[in-house]
């Protein structure tokens, strides 16, 4: 079947991020942010409850490629803090808080939005990708990407994250198509290739810099090339 869909990977894909969270700031400055709701935590210990509730909530499914819900984490940390169950609104607002505290760099390769612009005119474009709800929809909707997505699937949403193929098959069933209907891009040999291999559906890699990987997937150096790919699929099949 010809290739009539396009699913990307998020971030080191079409978007550049770099983040950093064991920057103690960001524990001081969450800290200073608690004390206007009546909740005085130390940095060091805020910073651990965060590691230990994740990794609890990891546990909670015991699942090779388990995924957690982070929203769910600083649920938690700020239901122990205030001895009550806090309002939805706090909880957004304290994890994006937390977001753009470790966010160092955050913005769209320079490649992504006029390859989105040719691509779009002839592929139906969806996203499929390790994510956290709570910050990656944001962050798709004020970096210009929401405009093009017919589907997001965020690793987040369904509690498995890639390379299970599982998460591939969500978008394709919401799509109404065939694995071979679609290429999926990514840019991580070990996490964007064996899940969608899995079920049949062809890849592309992305390194835009640094050596290539050892790789029989057909690599690219920019999203422009997409168009190449999807023709060398159409010329073998």
């Amino acid at each position: 079947m010809p290739i009539e869909a396009i699913l990307f990977d998020l971030y080191g894909t079409l978007v550049d991020i770099w983040t950093d969270e064991d920057d103690p700031s960001v524990y001081y400055t969450l800290c200073k942010f608690l004390r206007y709701y009546g909740v005085s935590l130390d940095p060091m210990d805020l910073a651990a409850r965060y590691q230990e509730s994740a990794a609890a909530h990891l546990m909670e499914h015991p699942i090779p490629y388990a995924e957690i819900d982070v929203f769910l984490v600083f649920e938690e940390i700020l239901s122990d803090a205030l001895k009550k169950s806090p309002e939805r609104s706090l909880v957004i607002w304290f994890a994006r808080l937390f977001r753009s505290l470790t966010i160092r760099r955050l913005g769209l390769f320079p490649d992504t939005q006029p390859a989105l612009d040719a691509l779009g005119a002839t592929y139906r474009l969806s996203l499929v990708t390790d994510a956290q709800w709570v910050f990656s929809e944001p962050e798709i909707r004020f970096l210009g990407l929401e405009k093009y997505l017919e589907t997001v699937v965020l690793s987040s949403r369904y509690f498995i994250r890639k390379p299970d193929p599982q998460i591939y098959a969500h978008a394709l069933r919401a799509m109404k198509l065939q694995p071979s209907q679609a290429l999926y891009v990514g840019n991580d040999l070990y996490n964007d290739v064996p899940g969608p291999q899995a079920i049949g559906m062809p890849v592309a890699l992305i390194q835009r810099e640094g050596p290539p990987p050892a790789t029989e997937v057909p690599l690219i150096s920019n999203l422009k090339e997409i168009q190449l790919v999807i023709q060398s699929i159409a010329a073998a099949a």
